[in-house]
């Protein structure tokens, strides 16, 4: 990170900002949502789209679109790893979820997430806001040599 010493956590992984992580999930555009389902965890790729600190996302799934009615709390997962070089991150959102119900809100979102990877999508799906309550990072550098 350009020369720059982060701080560690108790592992000795670098702990990156909340603006790092968010640059992160910006670039990276596939992430994994998880959320409590009939009392089991279930965790689902999503393409997301950042919202200041939000996390949102489209989907026309039963199970999604019943969490984010339910206001449920949820974890939001993005990461990016290097078996080569042992390096990577990875950045943790834990929030609430919700259904974007303002039309305002939807044109816009639309407009800054680019189209949907899913061909379905283009019609009968709602966008899920997950409202950021901690942002956490972790950055693992490749060994130095020697």
């Amino acid at each position: 990170m350009n020369g720059d010493i982060l701080p560690t956590d108790h592992t000795g992984l670098q702990v990156l900002d909340t603006e790092s992580c968010l640059e992160r999930v910006r670039r990276t555009p596939v992430g994994r949502i998880a959320f409590e389902l009939d009392g089991e965890i279930a965790v689902l790729p999503v393409v997301h789209t950042v919202d200041g600190l939000d996390i949102c996302f489209r989907t026309a799934g039963n199970a999604k679109l019943e969490m984010a009615l339910e206001h449920d709390r949820v974890a939001y997962e993005v990461d990016q790893w290097d078996p080569d070089s042992h390096s990577g991150w990875s950045v943790l959102v834990q929030g609430t979820a919700s259904i974007v119900d303002d039309e305002d809100e939807v044109r816009r979102l639309e407009q800054v997430s680019g189209g949907s990877w899913i061909p379905q999508h283009r019609q009968g799906y709602r966008w899920v806001r997950v409202r950021a309550h901690t942002i956490t990072g972790r950055l693992l550098e490749p060994p130095a040599d020697g």
